[in-house]
């Protein structure tokens, strides 16, 4: 039911033409990318046009606002980097878990490129824990936690276009809510879910035949949501706004990181494409018909993204660790498409190389999914339960049934709107809501219905005596919180403000 940014890691500079002896000579260029990086090295892949050498020195990127650090100069580069051999440069002697900035500078004669640029990162060794994670005694706890959909491809719906960026307006009504009272903190974590990259690529398994994320896809879903400038530094600047305004410092604030698939075939949909796409590590080409490799993958990512969140420096946002994308777990041999999948192999290791970091892992199932009754075997850390009762006219899945399984689980609970209970959103001509089915079968008629319907969860939590003991996670759409709190329709505002408190109030964050 649920749900990248390109990010270019380096330009190359076009050769140009100087004057040399009467006539023109092209001036030498050099483009620098990514090929290899290891706990304390790093392979640079050099192309160059007109030079006879090469010369590539590594900087550590320690990004800070009082940062004054200057790029080198190309003497320096020359004199001070290693020289490229065959088309690359092994840099050595690095600090593990390190943003590093690379720079290349190519020469002939007495003529002398533009220095071109590519960023990278050391691998952390194990046992390698940041600051934060240092003063943790493991996964930090937090209340409750929003799902913040974005980074993908835009929507393609004529009447209703969801932003595909999030920018410190889009995330404040997630971070803190005003009523007669003042103003209050609302939530404790923000979870990342991007299911395809802009180029369509997906994510995640079920993929209705596009081609599977990448190596380049994956390290651009980092950069949207970690790197600099990304979505998680405009969340930053949203909750320091909400601090400035508030006049008070804001409790802990996690981020949560979601993980794509480490999808087994270059298309799920066709087995007999191949289990090589993915790309290089250390050297290595991985093949995603071995766990061991997926696996590998996935904690690779994992290093990178903790070495992004280190090096962002931020005010209020601590990474409190990671997400599966999948909403099914395949664990069993008689499962569905096991040995596609068999995520009984690749879990575990996985959740205890991120317990060894102190981060947690993390997930969402749906009601009935693969995986759900032995959700904690798998090394998972919290999972949360989707009723999906919002969208069921039929009545097929009634919420008690799924609140049961929940309290019988040790579950926490996924409370679920979209646009569709939006009076304002609704009220836009010839616009409808999906419904169980997928039918666009909701109107503007179904606003208060859907509202009981939403107000049954909440309900619910508390009679189940719930509250004040399990985790609560938000699901609203793609956007529809925001259309919530921004609304010009008063019954839109109270029902924004009627969650708000729900939330804020919960007696488990006493």
């Amino acid at each position: 039911m649920r749900r990248l940014l390109p990010f270019a890691l380096s330009v190359f500079l076009a050769a140009g033409c100087g004057e040399e002896n009467g006539g023109y000579q092209p001036i030498p260029a050099v483009k620098l990318t990514v090929g290899e990086q290891g706990h304390t090295s790093a392979i640079i892949l050099v192309e160059s046009i007109f030079c006879d050498e090469v010369f590539v020195i590594a900087d550590s990127d320690r990004q800070s606002p009082d940062s004054d650090r200057q790029s080198p100069s190309a003497d320096q580069i020359i004199s001070g980097g290693v020289r490229a051999e065959d088309g690359r440069a092994v840099l050595t002697g690095l600090d593990p878990g390190t943003n590093y900035i690379a720079y290349g500078v190519g020469r002939k004669g007495d003529k002398v490129s533009e220095i071109s640029t590519v960023r990278f990162s050391t691998g952390v060794e194990a046992g390698f824990l940041y600051p934060y994670e240092q003063g943790r005694d493991g996964a930090p706890e937090f209340a409750d936690i929003t799902l913040c959909p974005g980074g993908g491809r835009p929507n393609g719906n004529d009447w209703f276009t969801v932003p595909s960026e999030w920018d410190k307006d889009r995330f404040a009504p997630h971070v803190s809510y005003s009523d007669s009272d003042g103003r209050h903190w609302l939530f404790e974590a923000f979870l990342s879910i991007t299911g395809v990259d802009p180029d369509g690529k997906t994510f995640g398994i079920n993929s209705n035949g596009a081609a599977s994320a990448d190596k380049a896809s994956w390290e651009n879903l980092i950069q949207y949501w970690v790197g600099e400038g990304g979505a998680f530094c405009a969340l930053d600047e949203a909750i320091a706004e909400a601090a400035s305004a508030t006049g008070s410092v804001p409790p802990a604030r996690y981020a949560v990181m979601m993980m794509p698939d480490p999808i087994q075939f270059a298309r799920f949909s066709d087995k007999n494409s191949t289990t090589a796409y993915w790309g290089t590590l250390e050297g290595k080409l991985l093949d995603f018909s071995k766990a061991t490799d997926q696996v590998q993958a996935l904690e690779w990512y994992i290093d990178r993204v903790r070495a992004e969140f280190a090096a962002r420096n931020f005010r209020y946002l601590e990474l409190a660790g990671f997400y599966i994308l999948s909403e099914e777990l395949v664990a069993k041999p008689d499962g569905w498409n096991y040995d596609q999948k068999r995520w009984d192999q690749i879990l575990p290791p996985v959740g205890e190389y991120l317990d060894s970091c102190n981060e947690g892992l993390y997930w969402i199932p749906y009601l009935g999914a693969d995986g759900t009754d032995i959700w904690r075997t798998l090394g998972i850390t919290y999972a949360w339960l989707q009723p999906n009762y919002y969208w069921d006219a039929s009545g097929s899945k009634p919420l008690n049934k799924t609140v049961q399984k929940i309290v019988q689980l040790g579950m926490g609970m996924e409370l679920e709107f979209e646009y569709s209970m939006v009076e304002e959103v609704m009220k836009i001509p010839g616009i409808k809501g999906p419904d169980a089915q997928g039918n666009y079968s909701f109107t503007l008629g179904d606003v208060p219905s859907l509202r009981a319907r939403f107000r049954e969860y909440m309900t619910s939590i508390v009679e189940s005596g719930l509250y004040g003991k399990a985790r609560i996670a938000l699901y609203s759409g793609s956007n529809a919180l925001w259309q919530l709190a921004t609304s010009s329709e008063n019954d839109d505002i109270a029902m924004y403000l009627e969650l708000c408190r729900f939330i804020s109030e919960n007696p488990l964050r006493k």
